[in-house]
């Protein structure tokens, strides 16, 4: 029998028969089409036929992305064109089409720059040239970049491989008997080319490294009539010298900024935009206070003590770091960039306590911080006052202004550090029995601290006299001298800014998430939170949070996400809901990395609303007051913000990871016993090796780049540039399930329906294909049985800032019981940044992608037809659309979402492109509906066991800001 007469083979060359279509059949089909079009009941069930009239759109479809160029959906097969034909049919699939989010209308930013600020003295010669005479390297010395840099470049050590091994035993901690065992091993030395013999000429090598920020201080304090041999260890660096390390780093050089830059979002600058350090009012201030020319340096400090034993003991470190307002935040938030640098170890040591009273002895603590501070930042003075010539990464000589800006600290170190009494604001003079009133009080200032002191002292003959004055004025009574009452152009009650972490995550939320439990009954709320879905970048408690103990920062962020729509459909009263709903408003607003006054006045809002609604804490019982410093902070933060940029310039958040590289290694590298003085030199190589890492670096990419430059100047070589690709899906290099049965299929992805879907689809892009046609599903079978199916896939959905790269993820997996993820889809071109217009949720049952090969009768192959999408895709199942009353907007402000009707056994469904999803959601099944029995409700099953649900607007930063809408 021919070919040709093979069931498999009469199904593949019906769609050859398009191509003899005459105009007769070509005008039938397009009558077909448009009687589709005007019929209300639909091919694939859609809410409404109001909710379709949007999807009638272009004819171009499916542009698929990641693939070299094919025949696509949309494009002709052989013979007459019959695209829209094909469209009227896709159209009716919600999200079948290609879409993106419509951004060519861009704002035209306005950017103002002080040009006279950060006059250039002088050149001084290139780094490369310094780099050579230090290596003792003639000038001319030829270095092509295409060839690895000469033994000399590695100076003090011999070679490459000199070098190499000496990082690896620093940086691995390769024991230091080890390393001596090996090195006496006869010949080993020899074989491998090493100019040391064992650990100490290992050591001294690396010792004689430029140090990048000179040598370490120690130095003893004791106090005033106390015994010789009681004093207090302070180990530090020199500020200037780890200024100088930061401004002089060449692989910072081309991203400092030395100038303030007003920028606004429009053409008649009403709308300012704060996001770095140099875009905040403070700068401005500040530069207006300097002579002609000078250059701002604005020193961020931190310091925050920190546990070295794990299970038992009590051994702390008390670290103090140091970054500059010049660097981008990005930078800063990179450790391997050492943006950010250890300045000093404060005494820890235990006081002897000799019968002191308790106040004394409380008093002897701050005293010795502000002492130990005062030392390491002496400098300043009159750096601060008259500038230092400092050399940039570039070569240039500017003067510089190194200016304490912001101290970071949690609130205890935020009253140690302002000298104010603890429980009340160290911004501003509010009285402890007001901190819960929404109205302004007097700012604190240097000046009137000080002049508290003053007249304390004045007026007082004795230390418990002195307190007393001190506390009756909210100062604190423990301190006579603070460390900054000398530091040039610095307010410290101003230069403390919000700490997102503490005060916000461990404070404002700890407070409300045990308020939260009081009324509803810790085991209540356990039982919703065990019942939510998995989702991306949320944290499933699987045995609720009541039973947590010492609970960290990213675990009550994780709460966070996840608590209002727990609460919802509770007993909770509808005030105490939305002041929950205000507070985490403020939280999310709090910690977008770009502002401009429109979300600064979205902040001020959510305040006010909190305000207005927090008494019905007080009226249900759970709090008799609010009177608590942390959600009183939280009105300072727009102000912070207009001077200081963004929280993310600030936040111990970003500091607290540092803990582990500069204290808690150098502390398991110690003996244990004196341990300070080893920490500091275990932690002095290991800035010399990542530094002069960085600077051979440097200099082999400088010369990489010198070596591409005259190779372009070069008239006989015509460089090569790929094109640059920027992929927004990352999925794996191979399908998770290769070939999978489409039996199993449907019983491990629970779509029983998929072949016949599946078949409707493909019909669908048939040429020539009529509504007819697809209703009966004009073949019978598929011409294969196995998928290539994918479980999981990654993307970077639309951000609404660029400065960061984010990535999603969602799942379609059988494994484990089965996680079929939910997201936003784009299903209309009326799709905004910040809203659920144009979108629609679904749940991702299968991921896959069509065959290219199909096997036509025994191991003939042909290639799949022209028109099929080369690209992988998605079979959804839809959810109603998004629907929000007006209360639900006032009180929660979340959509919700209901499962549709089956149509004829099925639930409405779509095939789409991945790129076509938005982003990854959650869904939180609704407890306030009606015969709905919850005891069934349990994490793996309740998206199918549940009909209502709730949007989570709270389950990322990102969701956030594209789903919450004022």
């Amino acid at each position: 029998m021919h070919l040709s007469q093979a069931r498999s083979c009469r199904w593949y060359r019906q769609f050859e028969k398009t191509a003899a279509l005459d105009n007769v059949l070509q005008t039938e089909i397009d009558e077909m089409a448009s009687m589709a079009r005007a019929e209300e009941d639909l091919l694939l069930p859609v809410e409404s036929a109001d909710f379709l009239q949007e999807l009638e759109e272009e004819n171009d479809l499916f542009h698929f992305i990641h693939l070299d160029r094919e025949p696509e959906v949309g494009e002709a097969g052989p013979g007459p064109s019959t695209v829209s034909q094909r469209n009227t049919l896709l159209e009716r699939q919600l999200g079948a089409k290609l879409r993106t989010f419509d951004d060519t209308e861009e704002v035209e930013k306005v950017v103002e720059e002080n040009l006279e600020a950060a006059r250039i003295i002088r050149m001084d010669p290139s780094l490369e040239t310094r780099w050579r005479l230090a290596h003792n390297l003639e000038v001319d010395h030829p270095m092509d970049g295409s060839s690895p840099l000469p033994d000399e470049a590695f100076a003090p050590f011999a070679t490459e491989m000199d070098w190499k091994i000496a990082e690896w035993v620093i940086k691995d901690g390769i024991g230091h008997k080890s390393l001596d065992k090996l090195l006496a091993i006869p010949g080993i030395k020899e074989k491998l080319g090493l100019s040391y013999t064992n650990i100490a000429g290992l050591h001294k090598k690396i010792d004689n490294l430029r140090p990048r920020a000179g040598e370490w201080k120690v130095q003893k304090l004791r106090f005033k009539d106390d015994p010789e041999d009681l004093d207090f260890t302070l180990c530090h660096w020199d500020v200037l010298h780890c200024i100088q390390s930061l401004w002089g780093d060449p692989a910072l050089a081309d991203h400092l900024v030395y100038r303030l830059k007003k920028i606004f979002q429009d053409q008649g600058k009403m709308k300012r935009v704060y996001s770095e350090m140099w875009e905040g009012k403070w700068w401005q201030f500040t530069q207006d206070l300097l002579p002609r020319g000078a250059t701002v340096a604005p020193l961020i400090i931190a310091t925050d003590k920190t546990q070295l034993t794990q299970f038992s003991g009590s051994k702390q470190a008390y670290p103090v770091y140091l970054t500059l307002g010049n660097i981008p935040k990005a930078l800063r938030r990179q450790p391997s960039q050492q943006a950010c640098v250890l300045l000093a170890y404060l005494p820890v040591d235990k006081m002897p306590k000799d019968g002191l009273p308790k106040r004394e002895l409380s008093s002897r603590y701050q005293r010795l911080f502000h002492e130990a501070m005062r030392l390491i930042l002496a400098p300043l003075h009159e750096a601060g006052r008259k500038g230092v010539e400092l050399v940039g990464g570039d070569g240039a000589v500017r003067r510089v202004y190194p200016i304490l800006a912001s101290y970071v600290a949690d609130f205890p170190e935020q009253c140690l550090v302002t000298c104010s009494k603890y429980s009340t604001c160290p911004k501003c003079q509010v009285p402890a029995t007001e901190l819960s009133s929404s109205n302004s009080f007097p700012k604190r200032t240097q000046e009137w601290t000080l002049q508290v002191m003053e007249e304390a002292r004045k007026s007082t003959s004795s230390f418990s006299q002195y307190f007393t004055y001190c506390m009756k004025k909210e100062v604190s009574g423990y301190i006579y001298r603070p460390f900054w009452d000398e530091l040039p152009f610095t307010d410290i009650h101003f230069s403390v800014t919000p700490d997102v972490l503490h005060q916000l995550y461990q404070g404002v939320l700890k407070h409300l998430i045990s308020w939260c439990q009081d009324i509803l009954g810790s085991q209540e709320l356990d039982r919703r939170i065990r019942s939510l879905p998995p989702s991306y970048g949320v944290r499933h408690f699987k045995n609720g949070i009541s039973a947590l103990s010492q609970i960290s920062g990213s675990e009550r962020k994780n709460m966070g996400k996840i608590l209002l729509g727990c609460l919802v459909g509770s007993d909770m009263p509808r005030d105490a809901l939305t002041a929950v709903r205000a507070i985490l408003d403020f939280i999310y607003l709090a910690q977008y990395s770009t502002h401009d006054d429109d979300t600064l006045s979205y902040m001020s809002d959510a305040l006010d609303l909190w305000h207005a609604k927090k008494s019905s804490f007080i009226d249900v019982g759970v709090h008799d007051d609010l009177n608590i410093p942390k959600f009183h902070a939280l009105q300072h933060y727009v102000e912070m913000i207009r001077f200081f940029g963004c929280t993310d310039n600030y936040n111990t958040e970003m500091f607290e990871c540092l803990h582990i590289d500069y204290t808690k290694k150098g502390w398991r590298a110690s003996n244990k016993r004196e341990e300070f003085p080893q920490m500091t030199k275990w932690l002095s190589r290991q800035e010399n090796v990542q530094s002069f890492n960085k600077e051979l670096s440097w200099i082999l990419e400088q010369q990489r780049i010198r070596h591409f430059q005259k190779l372009s100047d070069s008239p006989t070589h015509s460089p090569s540039h790929s094109p640059a690709t920027t992929s927004t899906l990352w999925l794996p290099k191979q399908p998770t399930a290769p070939g999978k049965a489409i039996s199993a299929i449907e019983l491990g992805h629970a779509v029983p329906f998929f072949s016949t879907n599946l078949k409707r689809y493909l019909a669908m892009l048939t040429p020539g294909s009529s509504r007819v046609q697809v209703e009966g599903s004009s073949f019978k079978q598929l011409p294969f049985d196995h998928l290539d199916v994918y479980y999981s896939f990654k993307f970077s959905p639309e951000t609404l800032d660029d400065e960061r790269s984010i990535k999603d993820v969602v799942k379609a997996t059988p494994l484990k019981g089965g996680r079929f993820d939910t997201v936003v889809v784009l299903t209309g071109d009326s799709a905004e940044t910040t809203s659920f217009s144009g979108t629609r949720v679904g749940r991702v049952k299968v991921i896959f992608r069509l065959p290219s090969q199909l096997t036509l009768i025994g191991t003939h192959k042909s290639p799949s037809p022209s028109w099929w999408p080369a690209s992988v895709l998605a079979y959804v199942e839809w959810y109603s659309p998004p629907s929000q009353t007006p209360l639900e907007q006032k009180s929660h402000n979340m959509t919700t979402v209901h499962k549709l009707p089956l149509v004829d056994g099925i639930i409405p469904w779509s095939i789409i492109p991945l790129s076509n999803i938005r982003q990854s959601c959650m869904l939180i099944p609704r407890h306030d509906k009606k015969n709905i029995s919850r005891a069934t409700w349990t994490s793996p099953t309740v998206l199918d066991s549940a009909t209502h649900f709730l949007v989570n607007n709270w389950s990322s930063l990102y969701t956030y800001k594209t789903l919450y809408k004022e």
